[in-house]
């Protein structure tokens, strides 16, 4: 063979190599790509992960902020309750009567029950029970 024929056959070897090479680092780039494609679909599914959490966080604060509320609003109804009952009982108490024998009285009117049952609603809350509405609505939900 020629030189030049050597010198094309040497050439031709290194755009061979070259190309193979050139080959192998497209497939790198592409597999890089694929992986930062990846990584970048994790790193948003990671960012709506964290704001899941935080958005758990604050129903959970907010729940709790609302039950204080409630709890709070139940203690104040009743007192109020309370007080109301030691009115009556006081109102219907007659002379020479025991205020003990008044309240008995007073809890027997339609008034005095509103009010016991409106006081023990308010416990039942305070404590986080099941109130007179929430029986009276699962009764309703059986008759359906």
């Amino acid at each position: 063979m020629s030189t030049e024929g050597q010198k094309h056959v040497a050439n031709l070897a290194e755009l061979e190599q070259r190309r193979k090479e050139l080959e192998d680092a497209l497939m790198r780039l592409a597999r890089d790509e694929a992986e930062a494609l990846e990584v970048a679909e994790l790193a948003q599914e990671v960012e709506q992960l964290k704001q899941n959490v935080e958005t758990a966080r604050a129903a959970a604060n907010m729940e709790n902020i609302m039950k204080n509320e409630i709890q709070k609003a139940a203690a104040d109804n009743r007192r109020k309750a309370e007080a109301e009952l030691d009115k009556l009982a006081k109102s219907m108490q007659q002379g020479g009567e025991t205020f003990e024998k008044s309240y008995m009285r007073a809890l027997d009117t339609d008034m005095g029950k509103a009010l016991m049952q409106t006081r023990n609603d308010a416990q039942e809350l305070e404590r986080g029970g099941i109130t007179s509405m929430d029986v009276a609505e699962a009764h309703n939900r059986l008759k359906a």
